[in-house]
C-alpha cells in the first residue's frame, strides 16, 4: 500500500530525527535532561491568587534518573508554589523502586498541598503500589474525586480517572453545586471534548510528552492515543482553558529533539 507525499515526509523526517540522535547524542545525552521552567499566566476570576506547579509524565523506570528528579523537584522548590499538580504516568513498565521516586516528592512541601491524577502507564505497571507511595510522600491521589480548592470559595479541584486505561467517571462534576467552578486534573488531554460544561474553567494535562520529537513545519512526529488533538501548550474554549505539559521523562526511545522537558508555573487569578 502507498503512501501520501505528506506520510513520505513525515517518515523522512522521523527517521532522520532518529538517526540524528544516535549519531550525535543531542537528543538522549543533553536536551531531554534541559527541562524548561513555562510560566503560564491565566485569569480564572479567583478568590485569590495561586502559583500551582504542573509535573507530568515522569516515567521513573526504566532509567531511575533519581539526580534528574532531584534537579527537577529542586526547581519546583525554588518558584515557591502554593500547590503542585501532579498528572500521572509515574511508572513506564513497572511500580519497582517506585518508594525512591516518593522520597524525592516528600521533600516537596508547597503551601496547600499536592494533588495528582492517574495515568494509562500507572494502571498497567502497578496502580496499587503507586497510590499507596504517592499518598505516603504527601500527594493526594484524585481518582474521580473533587475537593475544595484551597484559599477559593465556590472553587473545587477535581481528578479524573485514566480515559485510556482506567475507569474514569465524568458525573463528578453533576453531583456538585451549581455555583462552583472546577480546575481538572486528567492525564489525557483530548478528554477536554468531552466535558463542555462552562464551570470547568481549566483543565491541565500531560501524556503526549509535546511528541518528544519534533520537526520544523511538521510538529510531533508521533502522539499517543487520547493525545492527538491537542499536543502541548495552552488551548482556549469560551471561558474554558486546557493545559498539556510537555511531561518529564520520555518512554520508547530515551530521546527528545526540538521538544524540552517541561515544568509549568501556572498563575491563576
Amino acid at each position: 500500500m502507498g503512501i501520501s507525499r505528506r506520510g513520505f515526509i513525515k517518515r523522512g523526517l522521523a527517521a532522520a530525527a532518529f538517526i540524528g540522535c544516535g549519531s550525535v547524542a543531542y537528543g538522549s545525552g543533553y536536551e531531554r535532561y534541559d527541562f524548561q521552567v513555562s510560566t503560564v499566566p491565566l485569569h480564572l476570576g479567583l478568590t485569590s491568587p495561586i502559583r500551582a506547579a504542573v509535573l507530568a509524565d515522569i516515567h521513573f523506570d526504566p532509567f531511575y534518573e533519581t539526580r534528574y528528579l532531584a534537579e527537577v523537584f529542586d526547581a519546583v522548590a525554588a518558584s515557591s508554589p502554593d500547590l503542585v499538580f501532579y498528572l500521572g504516568d509515574y511508572i513506564t513498565h513497572s511500580s519497582n523502586r517506585f518508594e525512591e521516586f516518593g522520597q524525592l516528592a516528600r521533600m516537596l512541601r508547597p503551601t496547600y498541598g499536592s494533588f495528582a491524577a492517574l495515568g494509562n502507564h500507572d494502571h498497567w505497571g502497578g496502580v496499587a503500589k503507586v497510590q499507596q507511595v504517592l499518598e505516603a510522600a504527601g500527594i493526594h491521589v484524585l481518582v474521580n474525586a473533587v475537593v475544595p480548592l484551597p484559599g477559593q470559595a465556590d472553587w473545587a479541584l477535581a481528578g479524573i480517572d485514566s480515559f485510556w486505561a482506567g475507569r474514569p467517571d465524568s458525573s463528578v462534576f453533576s453531583r456538585e453545586p451549581a455555583s462552583t467552578r472546577f480546575i481538572s486534573l486528567i492525564h489525557e488531554p483530548d478528554a477536554w471534548d468531552i466535558f463542555t460544561d462552562p464551570r470547568i474553567r481549566l483543565q491541565v494535562s500531560g501524556h503526549t510528552h509535546g511528541g518528544q520529537i519534533r520537526a520544523p513545519f511538521v510538529g510531533a512526529l508521533e502522539l499517543p492515543s487520547w493525545g492527538k488533538k491537542y499536543d502541548a501548550g495552552l488551548f482556549r474554549r469560551g471561558d474554558q482553558n486546557l493545559y498539556v505539559n510537555r511531561g518529564i521523562g520520555t518512554v520508547k526511545v530515551p530521546c527528545r529533539i526540538n521538544c524540552r522537558p517541561e515544568i509549568t508555573l501556572l498563575e491563576l487569578t
